[in-house]
């Protein structure tokens, strides 16, 4: 009963939804604060990289498409810490492809997304949000990614949205048109910046909105004493 006048803040729509589903209260939607500085970099865009290779994550389908996409190099880089049996049976399924390569976890984003072209995530699972989605849009990088919970929010015009289960096909045309097509990835690559730069995602607008729920808390909190 207590919590029955608390406001509630989301980190999605899709999270907001499902608390108005499952609980039937309403929620403030700020996404993730993504700081640009730590993500905005040049890049050589030598890879299509997959952050995170849990099967969770699509890391199955992910393998799927480089096999299918000989040509383009793929990246995969740790970011859950993989367990030495994990990690071991993830570069002998990547050796077996001959065109990817898995790192190591880093706290530098910028060595990552500076040398990305695409970022692929085909998320299996339902994310709340998809923050490498919006990490990679800071550098103009387009994203190839599932319809799953909140990814498709966080990719929105900065990329490509497919149905996990789509056929292959559709995730090797997509990522084989942004690789070759100069012209439909330079139109993309400045949709995704575009993107990054929305009053939505930006941290001064996200902190007003904080605020403005932490107030309307306050004041709420004071008109039940006085009653």
């Amino acid at each position: 009963r207590e919590l029955e006048s608390a406001l509630y803040i989301a980190n999605s729509e899709f999270t907001a939804r499902a608390y108005k589903e499952k609980f039937g209260i309403e929620s403030t939607v700020i996404p993730p604060t993504i700081n640009p500085a730590f993500y905005s970099t040049p890049t050589t865009g030598e890879f299509v990289t997959m952050i995170n290779p849990y099967n969770e994550k699509g890391f199955e389908l992910a393998v799927q498409i480089a096999r299918e996409c000989a040509e383009i190099p793929f990246l995969f880089v740790e970011s859950w810490m993989l367990d030495d049996d994990h990690r071991a049976e993830i570069e002998r399924t990547l050796a077996s492809l001959g065109n990817a390569v898995l790192e190591s976890r880093t706290s530098d984003m910028k060595t990552v997304y500076g040398r990305t072209k695409i970022l692929l995530a085909p998320s299996k699972w339902e994310e709340a949000w998809g923050r490498v989605a919006s990490e990679a849009h800071c550098s103009g990088i387009p994203v190839v990614g599932s319809r799953r919970g909140g990814l498709p929010e966080a990719i929105g015009n900065g990329g490509v949205i497919l149905d996990y289960d789509a056929p292959l096909a559709d995730w090797v045309a997509a990522i084989r048109r942004l690789w070759t097509d100069k012209a439909d990835y330079d139109r993309m690559s400045a949709a995704a910046r575009l993107f990054a730069e929305r009053p939505q995602m930006n941290p001064d607008n996200q902190f007003a909105t904080f605020m403005d729920v932490l107030n309307r808390a306050v004041e709420g909190q004071s008109l039940r004493k006085a009653s």
